[in-house]
Protein backbone atom coordinates (compact mmCIF):
# COMPACT_ATOMS: atom_id res chain seq x y z
CA UNK A 1 0.00 0.00 0.00
CA UNK A 2 1.34 3.44 -0.86
CA UNK A 3 2.43 4.92 2.43
CA UNK A 4 0.83 8.31 1.95
CA UNK A 5 -2.49 6.52 1.37
CA UNK A 6 -1.95 4.42 4.49
CA UNK A 7 -1.31 7.65 6.38
CA UNK A 8 -4.57 9.07 4.99
CA UNK A 9 -6.54 5.97 6.00
CA UNK A 10 -5.14 6.15 9.54
CA UNK A 11 -6.38 9.73 9.85
CA UNK A 12 -9.79 8.79 8.42
CA UNK A 13 -10.27 5.92 10.88
CA UNK A 14 -9.05 7.92 13.85
CA UNK A 15 -10.92 11.09 12.92
CA UNK A 16 -7.66 12.99 13.39
CA UNK A 17 -7.55 14.82 10.07
CA UNK A 18 -5.34 17.42 11.72
CA UNK A 19 -2.48 14.90 11.61
CA UNK A 20 -2.13 15.36 7.83
CA UNK A 21 -1.99 18.45 5.69
CA UNK A 22 -4.35 19.18 2.79
CA UNK A 23 -1.84 17.65 0.34
CA UNK A 24 -1.67 14.46 2.50
CA UNK A 25 1.84 15.24 3.78
CA UNK A 26 2.59 14.50 7.41
CA UNK A 27 1.46 16.75 10.23
CA UNK A 28 1.99 14.31 13.10
CA UNK A 29 0.49 11.04 11.81
CA UNK A 30 3.88 9.46 11.14
CA UNK A 31 4.74 9.56 14.83
CA UNK A 32 1.85 7.26 15.75
CA UNK A 33 2.27 4.99 12.72
CA UNK A 34 5.96 4.44 13.38
CA UNK A 35 5.28 3.92 17.09
CA UNK A 36 2.72 1.27 16.11
CA UNK A 37 5.20 -0.36 13.75
CA UNK A 38 7.86 -0.59 16.46
CA UNK A 39 5.27 -2.16 18.74
CA UNK A 40 4.50 -4.75 16.06
CA UNK A 41 8.21 -5.44 15.61
CA UNK A 42 8.58 -6.13 19.33
CA UNK A 43 5.62 -8.50 19.22
CA UNK A 44 7.26 -10.50 16.41
CA UNK A 45 10.69 -12.05 17.06
CA UNK A 46 10.83 -14.46 14.15
CA UNK A 47 9.94 -14.77 10.49
CA UNK A 48 10.19 -11.51 8.59
CA UNK A 49 11.56 -9.65 11.62
CA UNK A 50 14.79 -11.55 11.04
CA UNK A 51 17.31 -10.22 8.56
CA UNK A 52 20.99 -10.53 7.68
CA UNK A 53 23.45 -7.66 7.69
CA UNK A 54 26.62 -8.25 5.65
CA UNK A 55 29.55 -5.87 5.97
CA UNK A 56 33.14 -5.77 4.80
CA UNK A 57 35.44 -4.96 7.72
CA UNK A 58 39.06 -3.93 7.39
CA UNK A 59 42.08 -5.44 9.11
CA UNK A 60 42.21 -4.58 12.80
CA UNK A 61 38.50 -3.75 13.05
CA UNK A 62 36.90 -5.32 16.11
CA UNK A 63 33.59 -3.39 16.19
CA UNK A 64 30.83 -4.46 13.78
CA UNK A 65 27.61 -2.48 14.13
CA UNK A 66 24.48 -1.40 12.32
CA UNK A 67 21.33 0.56 13.04
CA UNK A 68 18.06 -1.20 13.86
CA UNK A 69 19.65 -4.39 15.20
CA UNK A 70 17.60 -5.78 18.10
CA UNK A 71 19.25 -9.14 18.78
CA UNK A 72 22.11 -11.16 17.29
CA UNK A 73 21.41 -14.82 16.56
CA UNK A 74 24.43 -16.10 14.60
CA UNK A 75 27.55 -14.63 13.03
CA UNK A 76 29.78 -15.78 10.18
CA UNK A 77 33.00 -14.35 8.75
CA UNK A 78 34.58 -15.19 5.45
CA UNK A 79 36.35 -14.24 2.27
CA UNK A 80 35.93 -15.35 -1.32
CA UNK A 81 38.98 -17.59 -0.90
CA UNK A 82 38.32 -19.30 2.46
CA UNK A 83 34.52 -19.37 2.43
CA UNK A 84 32.39 -18.86 5.55
CA UNK A 85 33.20 -19.78 9.16
CA UNK A 86 30.70 -19.41 11.98
CA UNK A 87 31.99 -17.50 14.99
CA UNK A 88 31.62 -18.84 18.51
CA UNK A 89 29.49 -16.69 20.80
CA UNK A 90 31.11 -15.69 24.10
CA UNK A 91 30.46 -12.86 26.49
CA UNK A 92 32.46 -9.67 26.74
CA UNK A 93 33.83 -10.57 30.17
CA UNK A 94 35.32 -13.78 28.72
CA UNK A 95 37.06 -11.80 25.99
CA UNK A 96 38.53 -9.52 28.63
CA UNK A 97 39.94 -12.55 30.45
CA UNK A 98 41.19 -14.22 27.27
CA UNK A 99 42.93 -11.11 25.95
CA UNK A 100 44.81 -9.35 28.73
CA UNK A 101 45.82 -6.40 26.56
CA UNK A 102 43.58 -3.77 25.02
CA UNK A 103 41.35 -5.76 22.64
CA UNK A 104 42.39 -3.78 19.58
CA UNK A 105 46.07 -4.32 20.43
CA UNK A 106 45.89 -8.14 20.43
CA UNK A 107 47.68 -10.08 17.72
CA UNK A 108 45.68 -10.12 14.52
CA UNK A 109 44.41 -13.32 12.94
CA UNK A 110 41.26 -14.93 11.60
CA UNK A 111 38.43 -14.08 14.02
CA UNK A 112 36.98 -17.02 15.96
CA UNK A 113 34.81 -15.36 18.61
CA UNK A 114 32.10 -12.75 18.85
CA UNK A 115 30.45 -11.11 21.83
CA UNK A 116 27.38 -8.87 21.96
CA UNK A 117 28.91 -5.45 22.36
CA UNK A 118 28.43 -2.66 24.87
CA UNK A 119 29.08 0.36 22.67
CA UNK A 120 27.71 3.05 24.97
CA UNK A 121 30.25 5.24 26.76
CA UNK A 122 29.41 7.15 29.90
CA UNK A 123 28.92 10.04 29.76
CA UNK A 124 27.14 9.53 26.46
CA UNK A 125 28.79 12.62 25.03
CA UNK A 126 32.30 11.18 25.44
CA UNK A 127 34.56 11.78 22.45
CA UNK A 128 37.82 10.22 21.32
CA UNK A 129 39.46 13.61 21.81
CA UNK A 130 38.23 13.87 25.39
CA UNK A 131 39.34 10.31 26.16
CA UNK A 132 42.63 10.54 24.28
CA UNK A 133 45.20 8.39 26.07
CA UNK A 134 42.60 6.45 28.07
CA UNK A 135 42.78 2.66 28.29
CA UNK A 136 40.00 0.17 27.47
CA UNK A 137 37.94 2.35 25.12
CA UNK A 138 38.60 0.69 21.76
CA UNK A 139 35.31 -1.25 21.77
CA UNK A 140 33.16 1.85 22.44
CA UNK A 141 31.43 4.06 19.88
CA UNK A 142 32.49 7.60 20.66
CA UNK A 143 31.04 10.83 19.31
CA UNK A 144 34.13 11.79 17.38
CA UNK A 145 33.81 8.68 15.19
CA UNK A 146 30.06 8.00 14.94
CA UNK A 147 28.07 10.99 16.23
CA UNK A 148 24.73 9.17 16.57
CA UNK A 149 25.94 6.16 18.56
CA UNK A 150 22.56 5.77 20.29
CA UNK A 151 21.00 3.98 17.30
CA UNK A 152 23.70 1.36 16.84
CA UNK A 153 23.97 -2.17 18.15
CA UNK A 154 26.35 -4.94 17.19
CA UNK A 155 29.23 -7.18 18.18
CA UNK A 156 32.92 -7.31 18.98
CA UNK A 157 34.93 -9.89 17.02
CA UNK A 158 38.23 -11.35 18.17
CA UNK A 159 41.06 -11.71 17.48
CA UNK A 160 41.29 -8.54 15.41
CA UNK A 161 41.09 -9.57 11.74
CA UNK A 162 44.37 -9.83 9.86
CA UNK A 163 42.80 -8.69 6.59
CA UNK A 164 39.52 -7.72 5.00
CA UNK A 165 36.66 -10.04 5.96
CA UNK A 166 32.96 -10.14 5.24
CA UNK A 167 30.98 -10.31 8.48
CA UNK A 168 27.45 -11.67 8.23
CA UNK A 169 25.12 -11.04 11.19
CA UNK A 170 21.84 -12.96 11.33
CA UNK A 171 19.51 -11.33 13.80
CA UNK A 172 16.25 -9.62 14.62
CA UNK A 173 15.91 -6.09 13.27
CA UNK A 174 13.49 -3.20 13.53
CA UNK A 175 11.55 -2.24 10.41
CA UNK A 176 12.70 0.89 8.55
CA UNK A 177 11.12 4.17 9.60
CA UNK A 178 8.15 5.00 7.40
CA UNK A 179 7.86 8.39 5.71
CA UNK A 180 6.46 10.00 2.57
CA UNK A 181 7.43 13.41 1.22
CA UNK A 182 5.93 15.26 -1.71
CA UNK A 183 7.94 17.16 -4.31
CA UNK A 184 5.64 18.72 -6.87
CA UNK A 185 3.43 15.78 -7.81
CA UNK A 186 5.96 13.06 -6.99
CA UNK A 187 5.95 11.10 -3.75
CA UNK A 188 9.17 9.77 -2.21
CA UNK A 189 8.24 7.00 0.20
CA UNK A 190 9.79 4.33 2.36
CA UNK A 191 8.35 0.84 2.71
CA UNK A 192 8.32 -1.96 5.24
CA UNK A 193 6.94 -5.46 5.61
CA UNK A 194 4.03 -4.06 7.60
CA UNK A 195 3.09 -1.29 5.14
CA UNK A 196 3.37 -3.54 2.10
CA UNK A 197 1.97 -6.87 3.32
CA UNK A 198 -0.20 -6.05 6.34
CA UNK A 199 -1.23 -2.36 6.14
CA UNK A 200 -4.43 -3.14 8.05
CA UNK A 201 -2.50 -4.54 11.01
CA UNK A 202 -0.14 -1.55 10.93
CA UNK A 203 -3.09 0.87 11.05
CA UNK A 204 -4.57 -1.08 13.96
CA UNK A 205 -1.27 -0.81 15.82
CA UNK A 206 -1.10 2.94 15.08
CA UNK A 207 -4.67 3.42 16.37
CA UNK A 208 -3.73 1.52 19.54
CA UNK A 209 -0.75 3.81 20.09
CA UNK A 210 -2.92 6.87 19.48
CA UNK A 211 -5.35 5.78 22.19
CA UNK A 212 -2.54 5.11 24.66
CA UNK A 213 -1.29 8.68 24.19
CA UNK A 214 -4.86 9.91 24.66
CA UNK A 215 -4.83 7.92 27.94
CA UNK A 216 -8.07 6.36 26.77
CA UNK A 217 -7.81 3.06 28.62
CA UNK A 218 -10.93 1.44 27.16
CA UNK A 219 -10.15 2.53 23.60
CA UNK A 220 -6.59 1.30 23.89
CA UNK A 221 -7.81 -2.02 25.29
CA UNK A 222 -10.21 -2.54 22.37
CA UNK A 223 -7.54 -1.82 19.75
CA UNK A 224 -5.02 -3.99 21.62
CA UNK A 225 -7.43 -6.94 21.63
CA UNK A 226 -8.01 -6.58 17.89
CA UNK A 227 -4.27 -6.29 17.30
CA UNK A 228 -3.40 -9.41 19.27
CA UNK A 229 -5.89 -11.48 17.25
CA UNK A 230 -4.13 -10.45 14.03
CA UNK A 231 -0.68 -11.07 15.49
CA UNK A 232 -1.75 -14.52 16.73
CA UNK A 233 -2.70 -15.44 13.16
CA UNK A 234 0.77 -14.40 11.96
CA UNK A 235 2.34 -16.53 14.71
CA UNK A 236 0.43 -19.53 13.34
CA UNK A 237 2.11 -19.03 9.95
CA UNK A 238 5.54 -18.99 11.59
CA UNK A 239 4.76 -22.08 13.66
CA UNK A 240 3.51 -23.89 10.56
CA UNK A 241 6.73 -23.13 8.69
CA UNK A 242 8.96 -24.14 11.60
CA UNK A 243 7.14 -27.45 12.09
CA UNK A 244 7.29 -28.51 8.42
CA UNK A 245 8.96 -31.93 8.00
CA UNK A 246 9.48 -32.31 11.74
CA UNK A 247 7.99 -35.67 12.61
CA UNK A 248 9.68 -36.58 15.88
CA UNK A 249 10.66 -35.00 19.18
CA UNK A 250 14.35 -34.35 19.54
CA UNK A 251 16.18 -35.99 22.41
Amino acid sequence: MEYYLLRKKFCELSGRYDLINADLTDNGADFYINAGQMHLDRLQNSGTMQAKSVQLVAAGTIKVYCAGLRAVHRVWIGTTSIGLTELLKVDLAWLREEYAEQLGDADQGQPYYYAPAVFRPFPDSSTSTGLSGYYDIDDLILHATVPNHYTYSGIVIMPPPDGNYYVSILGTFYSPTLSATLSGTTWTQTKSFWSEVHPDILITAALYKLETFYRNTEGAKDWKNALMIDVADLDKDVADQESTQINQIGG
